[in-house]
C-alpha cells in the first residue's frame, strides 16, 4: 500500500480530498462574490454618510465571524 493511501479507510481519503478540494473552490468563489458585493454596496452608499457608516459596521462584524 502506498504512503498516500489511508491504511484504515482505504480509498476514503481520496474521496475526502476531492470533497475538500471542491469545498475550497466553492469557498473561494463565495469569498470573491462577497468581496464584490461589499465593493458595490460601499460604492452605492458613498453619497450617504449614514449608509456608509452602517455598511462599514456590518462589514466589520462579518469579518469578525469569518474563520
Amino acid at each position: 500500500m502506498s504512503a498516500d493511501r489511508c491504511t484504515t479507510h482505504h480509498y476514503a481519503c481520496e474521496c475526502r480530498e476531492a470533497k475538500f478540494a471542491a469545498l475550497e473552490r466553492e469557498n473561494a468563489a463565495l469569498r470573491a462574490a462577497l468581496d464584490s458585493l461589499r465593493t458595490k454596496i460601499a460604492d452605492a452608499a458613498k453619497g450617504d454618510c449614514r449608509k456608509l457608516h452602517e455598511f462599514e459596521r456590518i462589514a466589520l462584524a462579518m469579518e469578525d465571524k469569518q474563520p
